[in-house]
C-alpha cells in the first residue's frame, strides 16, 4: 500500500508521524482514523502494532480491515498469526493474499513454509518469487542446500552474488566450507569482506582453521574485533577461553559482543564465568541469553540452578 498517496486524514497524518518516529503519535491517530471510518486505518494500525511486537493487538484490527474489504491486510494479519503462533491461520492468509495475485505472500509463506520444515513447498514458491524480485536468491538456494541440492543452491547463490547480494557470497562461502571446497571458501569468502558482507569474518576464520592456518584465523578475527564485529568477537573469544579459560580478554569480548548485537555471548559469557567460580555473574549472563530466547543460556541456566540447590 502506498501511504504517500493517502488523502488528507488522520491515518495520513499518523504514517507522517510514524515515519518521523513518534511512535505513540501515529498510533493515537490511527486510532482516530479508525473511529471515524478511515478506510486505510486499521492496515496502517496493524502494521504498527506489528512493529511494536504487539501482534496479539494486531490480529483483531487486521481481521476487521480484512472483513470490510481491505485485502491489503491480509499478509500483515498473516503476519501477526505466525507471531501468535497460529501456523494453520497465517498459512491460510498468505494463500488467500497469493490468489488475489500478492506476490509478496508467496514469499512471506515460503518462509513459513521452511521454518515448518516443508523444504519442498517453500522451495516451488519461492522459485517464483526469486524471479519476480520479491525473494532474495540466497533464500531459496539455502533451502535447496538444505534439501541436498547442493549444484542447484550454488548456482543460485552465485545469481545472487552477481546481483549484487554480498550476503550470497557469505552463503556460497559456507557452503563451499562444509563440502571440503575450503580454496575456493577461502577465496569467495574474501571477495564477500570485500564486498562488505562483515559476518564474512567468522567463516573466513573457520575455513583457515580448518586448513590449520590458525594464527591466520585468529588475525582475520582480530580484523572483525576492530570494525566492531559482534559475532567476531565472541569467535575470537571461543578461541582465547579455550586456550585460557581464566582470560580476561575473552571476558571483555564477550561482554563486547553483547553490545554490539550478538546475544549468543551471553551464553559463552555465563560458562566462562561459572568455570571461574563467578556463579552470580554467571548466573545473570544466562538470564539475560535465556530472555532473549537462547535455548543453549536457559539450559545452562538449568543446570546451574540445579547445582546450586545440589
Amino acid at each position: 500500500m502506498d501511504a504517500d498517496r493517502l488523502p488528507p486524514s488522520a491515518t495520513a497524518d499518523g504514517w507522517r508521524q510514524q515515519q518521523g518516529g513518534d511512535l505513540t503519535a501515529a498510533e493515537q491517530l490511527y486510532r482516530r482514523g479508525l473511529a471515524d471510518g478511515e478506510p486505510d486505518a486499521g492496515y496502517y494500525l496493524g502494521e504498527l502494532l506489528i512493529e511494536l511486537d504487539r501482534s496479539s493487538e494486531a490480529v483483531p484490527v487486521l481481521r476487521a480491515a480484512v472483513e470490510t474489504g481491505d485485502n491489503d491486510a491480509l499478509i500483515p494479519l498473516g503476519n501477526a498469526l505466525w507471531d501468535q503462533g497460529d501456523i494453520a491461520g497465517a498459512e491460510a492468509r498468505y494463500r488467500e493474499a497469493a490468489d488475489r495475485g500478492e506476490l509478496a505472500a508467496g514469499h512471506n509463506l515460503g518462509l513459513l513454509l521452511y521454518d515448518e520444515g516443508r523444504l519442498a513447498e517453500a522451495i516451488a514458491l519461492w522459485r517464483t518469487t526469486v524471479v519476480v524480485g520479491e525473494t532474495e536468491h540466497r533464500l531459496l538456494a539455502n533451502a535447496l542446500a538444505d534439501s541436498g541440492e547442493v549444484e542447484e543452491a550454488e548456482r543460485w547463490f552465485r545469481d545472487g552474488a552477481a546481483a549484487g547480494d554480498a550476503e550470497a557470497l557469505v552463503d556460497l562461502g559456507a557452503l563451499l566450507q562444509d563440502e571440503d571446497r575450503l580454496d575456493e571458501a577461502e577465496v569467495t569468502l574474501r571477495q564477500a569482506l570485500a564486498a562488505g558482507a562483515t559476518e564474512a569474518y567468522v567463516f573466513l576464520a573457520s575455513v583457515l582453521r580448518l586448513d590449520d592456518r590458525v594464527e591466520e584465523a585468529e588475525a582475520v578475527l582480530r580484523e572483525g574485533v576492530e570494525r566492531g564485529i559482534g559475532t567476531a568477537e565472541t569467535q575470537l573469544a571461543n578461541h582465547l577461553s579455550d586456550a585460557n579459560p581464566k582470560s580476561a580478554e575473552a571476558e571483555q569480548l564477550y561482554r563486547s559482543a553483547v553490545l554490539h548485537g550478538d546475544h549468543d555471548a551471553y551464553n559463552n559469557l555465563g560458562v566462562l564465568l561459572w568455570d571461574q567460580g563467578r556463579v552470580d555473574e554467571a548466573e545473570l549472563a544466562f538470564r539475560s541469553g535465556a530472555e532473549r530466547g537462547d535455548e543453549l543460556a536457559a539450559g545452562n541456566l538449568a543446570g546451574l540452578l540445579d547445582e546450586r540447590k545440589g
